[in-house]
């Protein structure tokens, strides 16, 4: 599969998810989301930065197709529900597993690019 295509899947996927989340006023889809994204950004750290000085490239080019754009679609997701009138659903306990999960995966992602 075209890796671009994935890329765009997730940006799509995951702004969709975050609009919605909003729009529904539902508060687990989101924190489910965040989570996932958290551990998987963790997970290619983690390959990018390996053992013995080999560093995965592949885990480098996962995280740039995969954690990127659907952080970058659940910031625009979010954006959008805001700009529509609908309430982030970043409150209570589902609302900071949220913000926890997504900013996890957003420094994670970044500090892998800085390797």
């Amino acid at each position: 599969m075209n890796v671009w295509a994935i890329g765009a899947a997730c940006l799509l996927g995951a702004g969709f998810i975050a609009w919605g989340s909003a729009r529904l006023r539902m508060h687990w889809p989101l924190a489910a989301l965040s989570v996932l994204l958290a551990a998987i950004a963790v997970q290619l750290f983690l390959a990018t930065r390996g053992q013995d000085g080999m560093h995965d490239l592949a885990a480098l080019m996962a995280q740039a197709l995969t954690v990127a754009p659907a952080l970058l679609g659940v910031a625009t997701g979010l954006i959008l529900a805001r700009l529509r009138g609908h309430p982030l659903p970043l409150r209570g306990l589902p609302g900071a597993i949220s913000a926890l999960g997504l900013l996890t995966a957003g420094a994670v992602a970044a500090l892998t690019f800085l390797i």
